[in-house]
Formats: structure tokens, C-alpha cells, sequence
């Protein structure tokens, strides 16, 4: 049966790539690559009439055009009985086609092997002599990455590497370094590995954040003190500024963090924030990542911005206004608390519903009419949601006795949308 082998070619370079890659490419009909590495490739089969000189026998070489029209290509070719090699810049086991091939359903019949190659992040890691076996390895390159999330990853970890794009480069990454107040690390950047105008620097993050890199390059950042970020303890309600707008309850914030489950580099939206009691719990628990705090009301905006200089919550960000007209100039989140949604609910969950990832909703309701809707508009997006009813009694000494007052109950719904 024809097949299709994936061969990683390193960098370009003949010199990096295997004769296993060699052997595969003059047995084929047809191998595909890059433009610019077709020529190369043509060289390393030279010798494949050796044995025969039938024209039949020469590889076909082709460039790679658009993944769907290569796609369609390399499959005309096997339903014919001939195998094809892809040529793949790298490492294909690394951000590589690979992925997307197996991925598309015009290959859920294909045979498919994989020859691996020397990865660009292995040439900048031996350029530097640094081993790879505690790094870890993220993609900017095509891919969203908040910036808390790199400094995040920095801090964790003793190495990270970087596949970066145009604007995501070293420049970047090391300004983001200096935004955490992360100086102590060290940035190693590199382009053009293994050719003639090899590039390489390194240096610290103010070094670094001067230097210009080929939109094609790669990084690799080093902090000799990695460790852990621990979330902070839960307050009290007494730690806050609330004069007499209303607040979650303590005992209810806890329950409302644990539902959400937040990652140090979340982005987050409290909506309905009133004091902000949930907005500052978050920003404490998401120090790489950011808070945004909806309120109509003008006195509780006023608490909350008091409530965020006494905690220093800089990853705080404040908006007045209606809540389902605001929500549309929010970032992206990552999780999203409502806690009042000025009968907007509906539509703001259609906002969220329109992100193009899942993502995790908290609400909390008192009222039946808010229960209500809660519990219909969640089962159009979740029909797995979760709902929770907590009631909190404290007690309260009445001459040499003690009675419990008892808050009104809550309802807290967690959905994925």
C-alpha cells in the first residue's frame, strides 16, 4: 500500500539532514517541500539512477502550495499507488504539519510514517549548551499568548523555549520580562541556525529588549530562581471598604473561587462587581493574569477603585457602566463571574457564547426570577451545567444564649460556554 512519510529536514542545511530522509526521497514518486529548499533536495537524490536509468525512477519534486491543495495533492498521488515524502522544516513531532495532516479527514485512510529531524530549538539550545530535559517548550508563533501567561511560565520554570513569530520575538518576550520586574533572567535568541548569517544574542531582558530578530527565530529564557506561584489566603469581609452597597458574603466568595478554579494567568470578568470583594479575590489569585471589574453603579465604582489601591490590585481594571455594552470591549476571558447582571443576562451570555473557545461562567442568584432565567439560558449552552445552593448561618449572642441569623439562601450555577 503507497504511504505517506512526514521527514523532518532540520534547518535546511544538507548536513542536518538523515540519510533515512535521503533513502525515503529516491525510493518515492514524489516528494514535497518548501520552494526554497526544493534545490537541495534535489542535489542529496542525484545519484538515484545509480542502479537504474529508466526516467521512471527519478523522484517528482514539488513545491508546497496551500495545506488544503497539497493536501488534495498528496492524495490523488497514494490513490494511485505511489508513496510521497513531505519534507517539513525541524522537527515534524514539533508545531509541525504533522499535526494538521492528521487532523484533516482526507488523511483518516493514509498509511503515515514519521522520520524525525534536528528541531531549531535543539540548535539553539546546543549553540548555547543548554540541555532541554527541565525546559519547557511554548509556541507564540500563530498562537495567542497573554503576556502574563509567558511570565508565568518564566517563573515556574528553570528554562523555557520559545517558537516566536514577527511580533511576538525576543523584543517582546523581554519586554515582558521587564513589565513582571523579572531583570534576573537571562534571554538567548537565535535565527538562521546553522547558515552563514547565523544570529545569535543573549543577554538580559534590558539588553535584549534593543536587539532585532528575523520574524523566524527562536528564544530560550533562563531563570536561576524558578518556583512556584502560590495563591494568597481568602479575606475577610471586614478586610474590605463597603459602606452600604451590598457584598458577597465571605463563606459565598469562597465557594465562588473554588467553582471557578482559577490559573494564576486567568483573564478574568466580574460582572454586577459591586464592592469589588470578588473582583480583588480574583486579582490576588490571578497575579500573571488580569481582572475586569463591570459596575453600573457610580458608589460602588467608587468602593471598588478604593478597595483596589488598599490591596494593590494593579491587575485590576475598572469599567462603569451597563454591563452587556461593556462586556463587548472586554479581552477575551478565560473565566467570568456574574454576580448582577441588570436584567442583561441573556444578552451578555451571548456574548461570551460567541468567543471561539469554552469557557467557564460562575453566577450567582438570590432571587427566584434570576434563578429562574439562570437556569433556562444555561441549559441552551451547557446541558451538564452545575448548580449549588449554600445558606450560611452565623451566630449571634442574645443575652446568655446564642441564635443563628441566617443569610438568604444562594444559588451558584457553573456552566461551560
Amino acid at each position: 500500500m503507497s504511504r505517506l512519510t512526514v521527514a523532518g529536514i532540520g534547518p535546511g542545511e544538507a548536513d542536518y539532514i538523515l540519510p533515512a530522509v535521503i533513502k525515503k526521497m529516491k525510493k518515492a514518486h514524489t516528494v514535497i517541500a518548501a520552494k526554497r529548499i526544493l534545490p537541495v533536495l534535489k542535489e542529496l537524490c542525484q545519484d538515484v539512477n545509480s542502479e537504474a536509468d529508466s526516467e521512471n525512477n527519478k523522484p517528482v519534486f514539488l513545491a508546497m502550495g496551500k495545506i488544503k491543495d497539497t493536501l488534495e495533492q498528496i492524495g490523488e498521488i497514494l490513490s494511485k499507488g505511489q508513496d510521497v515524502v513531505m519534507a517539513v522544516s525541524g522537527d515534524p513531532l514539533m508545531y509541525s504539519l504533522y499535526r494538521t495532516i492528521c487532523n484533516d479527514p482526507i488523511s483518516e485512510s493514509w498509511e503515515v510514517d514519521l522520520i524525525p529531524g534536528v528541531g531549531s530549538l535543539q540548535m539553539l539550545g546546543a549553540a548555547f549548551g543548554e540541555t532541554m530535559e527541565e525546559a519547557l517548550i511554548i509556541s507564540v508563533h500563530g498562537r495567542a499568548k497573554t503576556a502574563g501567561s509567558i511570565a508565568l511560565a518564566v517563573a515556574e520554570n528553570p528554562k523555557v523555549f520559545f517558537l516566536c513569530s514577527k511580533e511576538q520575538g525576543p523584543a517582546w518576550l523581554s519586554q515582558i520580562m521587564l513589565d513582571y520586574h523579572m531583570d534576573h533572567v537571562t534571554v538567548c535568541a537565535g535565527a538562521n541556525l546553522s547558515y552563514e548569517d547565523e544570529l545569535l544574542e543573549s543577554g538580559t531582558p534590558e539588553e535584549m529588549v534593543q536587539k532585532e530578530f528575523p520574524s523566524l527565530c527562536v528564544a530560550m529564557i533562563k531563570n536561576p530562581e524558578p518556583h512556584q506561584i502560590v495563591r494568597p489566603c481568602f479575606l475577610s469581609d471586614e478586610d474590605f471598604e463597603r459602606d452600604k452597597t451590598p457584598m458577597t458574603k465571605e463563606e459565598i466568595r469562597v465557594l465562588i473561587l473554588h467553582k471557578m478554579k482559577l490559573h494564576p494567568d486567568d483573564v478574568v470578568w466580574d460582572i454586577g462587581a459591586g464592592t469589588g470583594s470578588v473582583s480583588i479575590e480574583c486579582a490576588r489569585q490571578v497575579p500573571f493574569g488580569t481582572v475586569h471589574s463591570v459596575e453600573r453603579n457610580e458608589t460602588a465604582v467608587k468602593l471598588i477603585y478604593k478597595n483596589k489601591e488598599k490591596f494593590s490590585a494593579d491587575n485590576l481594571f475598572i469599567y462603569e457602566g451597563d454591563a452587556a455594552k461593556t462586556a463587548c470591549t472586554l479581552p477575551e476571558p478565560d473565566k467570568v463571574f456574574i454576580g448582577g447582571s441588570g436584567k442583561e443576562l441573556s444578552q451578555i451570555l451571548e456574548i461570551i457564547a460567541a468567543f471561539p473557545k469554552k469557557i467557564k461562567v460562575v453566577i450567582s442568584a438570590v432571587t427566584i426570577e434570576t434563578i429562574a432565567e439562570a437556569n433556562e439560558l444555561l441549559g441552551k449552552y451547557d446541558t451538564d451545567f452545575d448548580v449549588i445552593q449554600a445558606t450560611v448561618g452565623r451566630g449571634r449572642k442574645i443575652g446568655s444564649y446564642h441564635i443563628m441569623d441566617t443569610n438568604n439562601p444562594v444559588m451558584i450555577f457553573t456552566a461551560h460556554i
